[in-house]
């Protein structure tokens, strides 16, 4: 149903918005047209006669007294049609204006006293909202405090109106280019931005977010800044794509004790699509957390707590092994001497008796040489014979240093023997004679340069530059004289790496002469470990490991394994001989070989070290948890899965293909506690903001604060 119609005869018709009202107002009968908007009567008539028939009738409107025909002495209209009264008045400014007129001189006002508060001496101290927090106030005050603020905001330094104009307008128009806030944040936070990334979520590129649904890109900007809410404007995709300014979460100026770092569940959950009403009711399960790999130490925790520990008879207990670390924090590992070799030092000396061979010399067919073009020379009588004998991988990787050797170790293979080497094929026998040559040269290198040859030849095979020294000094020598400079007694001992630690110059150079001596060589004594012997009978040169954690043999499988792919053949072979299960040491049995980021093999020589690890998106201690008597055994929480098929875990060179050894952790011991009315169930209790080693203490934070320690106490905030 329609409502009627307004009877604007019958009532008023105000104007409010109007600048100016009819000066009659005040007397209950303004004229229907009002001023102009220049406030000037236009003194028109108070109405416009209607002609009926032959006559004009009066046809003004009731509010402002009726018709005047024939009262008030008005008379009616004229004959010609023309209204007998014209009233006129003085216009008043509307009520609305006045009000207007006094909003904008307050706010003139306002705005003037604060120009000229902002620019007195004293501002930074007038418009301080609150105190800085201690941590703070000790760093941008010591120097000068009245000026402490531009160390933090881009106005801090500006005039009045550069002020005013930053916090209406917003950075960029004032100053494109300058510093923004979180810029100034980042020159002591420098840790932050150490993947130029600081200001997206978790400082990260919006790629490398775990999260199950793409990412949306935005070009938003999130601040603080005159914003009624913290998170005003602030969307999951704005936390994907844009910026989040550190003043977003970080509020500063609310006093000393103030932490900076607390955050509440809300600012999470401003971005965060998975809303979590609590941790006991939303929150997933952990899973295979924290095992995001497999342990670098292959140990198998469920064979040593059911098999080894129990024939021993000894307890299988967690703490033997895991102890506290730096932080107290029970993550470290506890040395080999404490946990491992009360079992396993002895098999580590046995194998490491018969020592790792640097130089073994082969049996070689001479005749089958002599045939081909290619004297022998001078070579042991006991090593002639028909092709036979292995030549040590060390000795290979030493040997392809030489253009003519490697050549020949890609055409006879890198795993290959000489008991391979088929008399009849010229190629073979050619590639016997370049490895014969490259092995007397390989002999008179080492007795003139002893342990720094081989240091040389290494780095010419993966192209490393050595300081100052450039190349290999012996390639090839006459096959009449291996030995060009004999050397002198006495000339002490070489200590450049530790590739060769101890190897004597005049060891290879004794070797050679008692290799090439007719007489029977006796059996050799068995050499002590750390020391260098030779094998008169095997034509070998020896080194014994030390036992557990050799630095020979640990040099020398790092060497092997960072071996560029264009050495791959030799690096495999060189792995599986020294890196198996039988080899010196059987370093790889423990020690997991892995493919690390970039394609490089490493052998992992410690385990897990939670101190020296890139800051992630979870953090937990087990200081708080293990005092309470339910949890101080370990098995209350980490649950060895006897079935789990982890044996297979090394197999693969890929250390995120495992299967953990241990049940998933399930979160009702924990929902136990963390609630929110006992021990808290937020979410910055267990995850971090600042992820990939990002935190607050670094280099640039302790420059500033060691520049300024000598500098005069200030007030205090």
């Amino acid at each position: 149903m329609r409502r009627p119609l307004e009877d604007f005869g019958a009532q008023r018709y105000d104007r409010p918005n109007e600048p100016w009202v009819c000066g009659l107002s005040e007397e209950g009968r303004p004229c229907p047209v009002g001023p102009t908007r220049g406030g000037v009567c236009p003194a028109l008539a108070e109405c416009v006669p209607v002609r009926q028939g032959d006559r004009w009738v009066c046809n003004r409107s009731t509010h402002r007294g009726g018709p005047c025909d024939g009262a008030g002495g008005g008379g009616g209209p004229s004959p010609e049609g023309a209204c007998c009264r014209v009233a006129t008045c003085k216009p008043k400014r509307s009520l609305r204006t006045v009000r207007g007129r006094w909003s904008l001189g307050a706010a003139a006002f306002a705005l003037g006293a604060v120009l000229m508060l902002l620019g007195t001496a004293q501002r930074n101290e007038l418009v301080a909202p609150g105190p800085l927090t201690s941590h703070h106030a000790q760093i941008v005050g010591r120097e000068n405090w009245a000026d402490r603020c531009a160390a933090c905001h881009p106005a801090g330094a500006s005039g009045a109106l550069g002020v005013v104009g930053r916090a209406a307008l917003g950075h960029g128009v004032i100053e494109p280019g300058g510093p923004t806030q979180s810029a100034l944040c980042l020159k002591c936070h420098q840790g932050l931005d150490a993947a130029g990334a600081a200001m997206l979520a978790h400082g990260l590129p919006a790629q490398s977010l775990p999260s199950s649904k793409p990412p949306v890109e935005s070009d938003s900007v999130v601040n603080a800044s005159l914003s009624s809410a913290p998170f005003a404007g602030m969307t999951p995709s704005g936390a994907h794509g844009g910026e989040v300014a550190c003043a977003v979460c970080h509020q500063e100026h609310h006093g000393a004790d103030h932490n900076l770092a607390r955050l509440t569940d809300a600012r999470c959950q401003a971005c965060h699509q998975e809303r979590f009403e609590s941790f006991a009711s939303d929150h997933p399960d952990f899973g295979v957390w924290p095992h995001g790999r497999r342990q670098r130490i292959a140990f198998n925790h469920a064979s040593h707590q059911t098999k080894h520990h129990p024939s021993k008879s000894e307890t299988f207990d967690c703490r033997v092994c895991h102890t506290a670390d730096a932080t107290g924090d029970l993550t470290a590992l506890a040395p080999f001497e404490t946990s491992c070799a009360s079992c396993h030092e002895a098999s580590i000396d046995a194998t490491s008796a018969t020592g790792v061979a640097l130089l073994a010399l082969p049996m070689v067919d001479d005749a089958a040489l002599a045939d081909a073009g290619r004297p022998l020379g001078l070579w042991p009588e006991s090593a002639k014979g028909d092709f036979d004998g292995d030549m040590p991988a060390l000795q290979k990787l030493l040997l392809a240093s030489d253009p003519e050797a490697r050549r020949a170790l890609q055409l006879l293979g890198a795993d290959f023997t000489f008991f391979d080497v088929d008399p009849g094929n010229e190629e073979q026998v050619a590639a016997a004679a370049d490895l014969v040559d490259a092995t007397r040269a390989l002999v008179a290198d080492l007795a003139e340069h002893g342990g720094e040859a081989v240091a040389q030849r290494v780095a010419a095979l993966v192209s490393l530059p050595l300081g100052g020294t450039a190349g290999l000094r012996a390639s090839r020598v006459p096959a009449s004289s291996p030995l060009p400079n004999p050397p002198q007694q006495g000339e002490g001992i070489l200590g450049e790496g530790s590739l060769a630690p101890g190897l004597p110059r005049e060891m290879a150079a004794l070797a050679w002469r008692l290799w090439n001596d007719d007489a029977d060589a006796p059996h050799d004594p068995p050499a002590a470990p750390g020391v260098w012997s030779i094998d008169r009978r095997g034509l070998a040169l020896k080194y014994r490991p030390t036992g557990h954690a050799d630095p020979m043999l640990r040099a020398w499988l790092d060497t092997i394994a960072a071996l560029p792919d264009e050495h791959a053949a030799l690096r495999d072979a060189a792995l599986a001989e020294l890196a198996g299960p039988t080899s010196p040491g059987g370093c790889a049995t423990c020690h997991s070989l892995e493919q690390r980021p970039g394609g490089r093999l490493a052998l992992n020589w410690l385990g897990r070290d939670r101190t020296t690890e890139p800051r992630g998106f979870t953090h937990f201690s087990h200081r708080p948890h293990v005092v309470q008597p339910e949890l101080e055994d370990c098995t209350a929480c980490h649950q060895v899965d006897a079935a789990a098929a982890s044996a297979t875990d090394y197999a693969s060179l890929h250390p995120a293909q495992f299967v953990t050894q241990f049940a998933p952790l399930g979160k009702q011991a924990c929902v136990s506690c963390h609630q929110p009315h006992l021990a808290g169930d937020s979410c910055t209790q267990c995850h971090h903001y600042h992820v990939e080693g990002l935190g607050v203490r670094s280099e640039g934070l302790r420059t500033i604060i060691n520049e300024r320690s000598s500098s005069p106490a200030f007030p205090s905030p």
